[in-house]
């Protein structure tokens, strides 16, 4: 558990470094939602999951479930059609459970975001640092289902494409 409160150091190393990498976007270019709408849904979502389960596993849902249906609909006016029937379809059903599939405790997503947000504000605002936070967690998350495992990351791990391209994403 220890390790995983030490884990955001790492992140916000990669952090300096994505926010003077960004490249500009080219003029005109638009891939997949924007900022707005991405966060739009996600704030919508967690409203309705947070009823059913906790703040912090709805938000793990929440972005779960943005991104496969950002995948499936790369145009959000496009994914604002999906009906109910649609998200009871066999394939839906199964990409529900998979985003419901959280696999750290409360405890640990809390640990991990509080530090996260405690070392990150030293480079930004509270509130950035708090969406920051919680979108690496969901990133971290995602890719090491057992917390343990997140905590053995190092320094070298971290400094791959992959992770620089988590920390631009999560900048955004």
């Amino acid at each position: 558990m220890k390790k995983i409160i030490v884990f955001p150091l790492f992140l916000i190393l990669l952090l300096t470094q994505a926010v003077f990498s960004q490249q500009p976007p080219t003029p005109g270019e638009k891939k997949g939602w924007s900022k707005e709408e991405k966060l739009e849904f996600i704030n919508s979502c967690i409203g309705t999951a947070k009823e059913g389960m906790s703040v912090d596993s709805a938000r793990h849902y929440c972005m779960c479930m943005q991104e496969k249906i950002e995948a499936k609909y790369p145009v959000a006016e496009d994914a604002a059609k999906l009906t109910s029937e649609d998200l009871n379809s066999p394939e839906w059903k199964r990409e529900i459970q998979n985003c419901l599939a959280g696999h750290w405790s409360d405890k640990d997503r809390s640990a991990f975001l509080g530090s996260c947000i405690d070392v990150a504000k030293g480079g930004m605002s509270e509130s950035k640092a708090k969406s920051y936070c919680e979108c690496m967690l969901y990133k971290v998350e995602k890719k090491f289902p057992d917390s343990a495992d997140a905590a053995k990351l190092t320094g070298e791990e971290l400094a791959k494409p992959e992770w620089k391209k988590a920390v631009q994403d999560c900048m955004q």
